[in-house]
């Protein structure tokens, strides 16, 4: 990047030199001609006067004392002749034919114009042209020549070339181009030196982080990437790692955990249900022994059903793949109905359940997964409240959402704890010590409201209780 940007550069600056120092000259051979041509136009109106005043017509210079002409033409060359500026330009005036009347001492012997280029600088245009010449002592070189009609009406009757030579401004690019040459990989080199070693040094942090990160596997997520002390894009990105492992030893250890609890969980009903069956199965019993062997293992597989259920649900949810079937809910019906599902748990408990809504709500919404959504909710409250304690529901509108809180008296959690009860197959471990569930419920939970487009927050204090805010649009979003 380095060498395209200083060539394009270098590009840049030889070019517009180039044409700045050719435009120059061309203005320099621009005005000695206008001054020629002026000075020709002052004497052709002073002898057009005189005619006029003599009572005759007056003739073209050429056949009316062209010596006249000639001179006034060599004395303004002459005048200008020592002007630093026009010391290395020549003149000359040549007739409509091309022959030369008269022109600068010494000027250099030039390549005629071709009779294409003369006739139309004698139809009125102005011509700047390369041509090849030779000084008085033999030598090569290239002319800048301009060439300007003298017009007496529309046809020409003069041609003023102003010439000057174009070997200092060939010498000046020469030298332009060596310097760029010379300076152009010198500064690659002083830059680009310096350039490989501070990247070196900049990114010698990545060659540590991927040093670290090759030592990482899922059994030694406890390794941690060292952060420099920088505070720039490096410490950035060796805490987004750190993060990163963070989640990720979470995530395994939540995983290693639900593994235990489910098969430690499972085991028991597994077993109690296998030994039932095969009581069953030894000896012939009467129906109505059959009926409660096969109830309570209906109860037992329903048991199953429904943690699968949870778990395939929860992963269409968060993979996106569960179409939601939006359609108009009652939810204050929805909340009562659930609500006296579940009272038979808090009964058991002596649990008050208090329910509060100053209105009817409708909203857009999957019943299904609405129920799902506050069975786990008021089952969570329930099961973590101690016996003889309260679980209170709201419901109202907030703005356009639909505001659904769930407060119970709880064991409440601790407040380091709160941002991962989300998490799948996470249990709190310190204050709640239900031997039920395996941590889907409130993972449900939060996929369902974000597939429904809504949030959820919790509040809670150990030993004080939880409070869950569940906002829910009444308009599904399109």
């Amino acid at each position: 990047m380095l060498i395209i940007t200083l060539s394009a550069f270098s590009l840049l600056i030889y070019g517009n030199f180039s044409k700045n120092i050719y435009d120059d000259l061309d203005d320099l051979l621009s005005s000695r001609a206008e001054g020629v041509a002026n000075a020709f136009n002052t004497y052709y109106q002073l002898r057009k006067i005189e005619a006029a005043q003599n009572g005759r017509e007056f003739n073209l210079p050429a056949a009316d004392e062209p010596g006249d002409f000639v001179k006034v033409a060599r004395n303004w060359v002459e005048a200008q002749r020592k002007d630093p500026d026009l010391m290395r330009t020549f003149v000359r005036i040549a007739g409509t034919d091309g022959n030369i009347i008269v022109s600068s001492k010494a000027i250099p012997r030039m390549q005629q114009l071709s009779k294409e280029d003369f006739s139309s600088i004698l139809d009125g245009e102005d011509s700047f042209d390369t041509v090849e010449g030779e000084s008085v002592d033999g030598k090569k070189l290239k002319l800048r020549l301009y060439s300007k009609p003298i017009m007496d009406g529309e046809r020409a009757i003069y041609v003023v070339q102003a010439a000057g030579p174009i070997d200092l401004l060939s010498i000046a690019l020469n030298n332009l181009r060596l310097i760029l040459f010379v300076l152009l990989p010198l500064t690659v080199i002083l830059a680009g030196l310096p350039g490989i070693f501070l990247a070196r040094v900049a990114l010698s942090p990545i060659d540590k982080m991927i040093n670290t990160l090759k030592q990482i596997t899922a059994e030694n997520l406890k390794l941690k990437i060292h952060i420099p002390d920088t505070k720039d894009e490096m410490a950035r990105l060796a805490g987004t790692f750190n993060d990163l492992i963070e989640r990720l030893d979470r995530s395994f250890s939540s995983q290693r955990d639900f593994m235990h609890s489910i098969s430690h969980e499972l085991e028991t009903p597994i077993e109690i249900l296998r030994k039932e069956i095969e009581r069953a199965l030894k000896s012939a019993r009467s129906p109505g022994e059959y009926q409660a062997v096969f109830q309570a293992a209906l109860k037992e597989i329903d048991g199953f059903s429904k943690t699968v259920e949870d778990l395939l649900a929860l992963t269409r949810l968060e993979d996106g793949r569960l179409l939601l079937e939006i359609k108009k809910v009652d939810l204050t019906r929805l909340i009562e109905e659930e609500l006296n599902e579940i009272r038979v748990l808090a009964e058991d408990k002596d649990i008050d359940i208090s329910f509060y809504c100053e209105e009817t709500i409708i909203l857009d919404g999957d019943g299904k997964q609405l129920k799902r959504l506050l069975t786990n909710l008021f089952d969570n409250a329930i099961k973590y409240t101690l016996r003889k304690g309260r679980v209170i529901v709201t419901v109202r509108k907030e703005n356009k959402d639909a505001k659904i809180t769930v407060s119970d008296t709880g064991v409440g959690m601790p407040e380091d704890e709160i941002p991962y009860i989300f998490d799948r197959f996470y249990q709190i471990k310190k204050s709640r010590r239900a031997k039920s569930g395996f941590g889907l419920g409130l993972n449900a939970v939060k996929a369902i409201v974000e597939a429904h487009k809504g949030k959820i927050s919790v509040e809670s204090r150990v030993g004080q209780g939880s409070s869950f805010t569940v906002y829910l649009p009444l308009s599904y979003p399109a």
